[in-house]
């Protein structure tokens, strides 16, 4: 994680202070995603971002980072937070519009994807390789 060293806790790192704006039980998962990513994978990670209000997503679309306005950043009626976050390897973030074809983005998506989120990288109109989401499952009411 960015501003600490290899297998420091995750839950203490300053990259992750903002993870609380996601639905908890999605939190959890990106706490893992993101232990994993730095221990397993030795990438340094940075949240970019994760609940965005109304007018910030009409500004990202205003802006072409963002398609939707119907984006799973916004707060979701289950829980008033997020269900998504971007997040991406440091080493990657330093490249050309961070390297999207780069085979660590590959690494991560499947990382998170073992997890349980639909990656971003999938895409197949608009590929956005830092985009996590998480959808509650069917069986849960919440």
């Amino acid at each position: 994680m960015r501003g600490s060293g290899r297998g420091a806790n995750p839950e203490s790192r300053p990259s992750l202070l903002n993870l609380h704006q996601l639905d908890p039980r999605a939190e959890a998962l990106a706490i893992e995603l993101l232990h994993r990513a730095t221990r397993h994978l030795g990438f340094e990670m940075t949240v970019v971002d994760v609940l965005r209000t109304p007018a910030e997503q009409a500004r990202n679309i205003k802006n072409g980072v963002s398609w939707t306005s119907n984006s799973l950043h916004l707060p979701q009626p289950c829980c008033g937070k997020s269900h998504a976050i971007d997040l991406a390897p440091g080493h990657l973030m330093k490249l050309k519009n961070w390297a999207p074809w780069h085979p660590d983005w590959t690494k991560l998506g499947e990382l998170g994807e073992s997890l349980g989120f639909r990656w971003g990288g999938r895409w197949k109109k608009k590929r956005d390789c830092p985009h996590f989401e998480w959808h509650v499952p069917k069986e849960s009411t919440a």
